[in-house]
């Protein structure tokens, strides 16, 4: 009786390898629990325009969405004629593209096989989920952000990098907080500047007094639906979060979280990936964010920029072109010198970019604080 085979060509084989690849560079990276559909109260919002089975078709490298601005202005009351005073509608929009992200691994021939314990091509999958996990997070984390900024956190693009399909966007000054009471400015920020307690609580009221009316009012910033609760999410790197729960006293980080936890148990953010809860904002750590070393007056003082993001923050898009049923990482094999080497490649077809309406940032609040240095 014949056997079914299953060769390490099978075009089905790779599809499946390309899935859990795929499947898990996603599921391992940070902001993968923030990302929801467009039109869901999501900090980063997934535009489906550029994939196949779209409403769109699929077709092109650009989406674009309309901000209907928000009405402002008294009414007319009595007396006062409406002819010729009516509202108009203002409209802004956002654009961003999609492109091509490619690398692979040369595994070397069947003689560097045969000389180790280990199988060289499932080394080079596990390596290339990483890479593609890594390299995912920094582009939206740079997007967010609007730069490069130093240091190695960001470690696949060098500081000459500008964002790529769609350039970097510094914030406006109304969606930027500096310092600890967010007063301070890139020259005057000091060492002592760190976010604390009080910083979270300032953090909240600039969000609530974002009321709207474009084109010269920042638009009102909507809470993320988390576990069935409202909140906002300030996403910190690990040095900014060690200062925050330094915070001591009696209504410092632990205390606050002790009474969070006992007034609802393990319904508290503590026990869900979140660091912590305080007034309405769900704290969380992120491993890869961005850094300067020329903030204060002598243009010398590390900052670490942080996010504190409502819903449709940043966007992400997907190209499925010449990807079979959609997957979002196109891998596959391949061999170079007459069949000699074996290599491994992907490609991605994505772009990632915040949002922002007549230069002004929407659903997320910039936070640049000083920091102490892990030891």
């Amino acid at each position: 009786m014949a056997r079914t085979q299953i060769l390490p060509s099978d075009p089905n084989k790779r599809k499946a390898w390309a899935a859990k690849v795929a499947q898990d560079s996603i599921k391992e990276m940070y902001f993968a629990r923030h990302i929801g559909e467009e039109g869901t109260p999501s900090a980063i919002i997934r535009k489906v325009d550029t994939e196949k089975g779209s409403t769109q078709g699929g077709n092109g490298d650009e989406v674009t969405t309309a901000l209907v601005a928000k009405l402002r202005g008294a009414p007319i009351t009595e007396g006062k004629k409406l002819a010729g005073n009516e509202f108009r509608l203002q409209h802004a929009s956002h654009t961003m593209r999609i492109n091509e992200f490619r690398h692979g691994v040369n595994v070397g021939a069947r003689i560097e096989q045969t000389r180790v314990g280990f199988n060289l091509k499932k080394q080079g999958r596990e390596r290339l989920t990483d890479y593609i996990k890594e390299m995912y997070e920094e582009v939206l984390t740079m997007a967010l952000a609007g730069a490069r900024g130093v240091g190695d956190e960001i470690q696949h693009f060098g500081t000459d990098y500008t964002g790529y399909p769609n350039a970097l966007r510094a914030p406006d000054s109304a969606h930027l907080f500096t310092g600890t009471a967010g007063t301070a400015t890139k020259a005057t920020l000091v060492a002592g500047d760190k976010l604390n307690l009080s910083s979270i609580n300032k953090l909240r009221t600039k969000a609530k007094k974002m009321l709207g009316g474009q084109p010269n009012k920042a638009v009102k910033m909507t809470p993320i639906m988390k576990n069935g609760k409202k909140v906002f999410v300030l996403a910190c790197m690990p040095e900014v979060l060690q200062d925050i729960r330094d915070d001591v006293g009696a209504q410092g980080w632990f205390e606050a979280q002790k009474a969070l936890t006992t007034a609802i148990g393990k319904e508290s953010e503590i026990f869900k990936g979140g660091a912590g809860m305080f007034n309405g904002i769900l704290v969380d750590e992120m491993e890869t964010g961005v850094k300067f070393n020329d903030y204060g007056v002598g243009a010398n003082i590390p900052a670490a920029r942080s996010h504190l993001m409502g819903a449709n923050a940043g966007a992400v898009a997907h190209g499925t072109k010449g990807m079979a049923d959609g997957l979002e990482v196109a891998l596959d094999e391949d061999t170079a010198d007459r069949k000699h080497d074996h290599i491994l490649f992907f490609e991605m077809i994505f772009g990632a970019d915040k949002c922002q309406y007549n230069d002004m940032d929407y659903g997320q609040i910039t936070v640049d604080s000083a920091f102490t240095a892990a030891v």
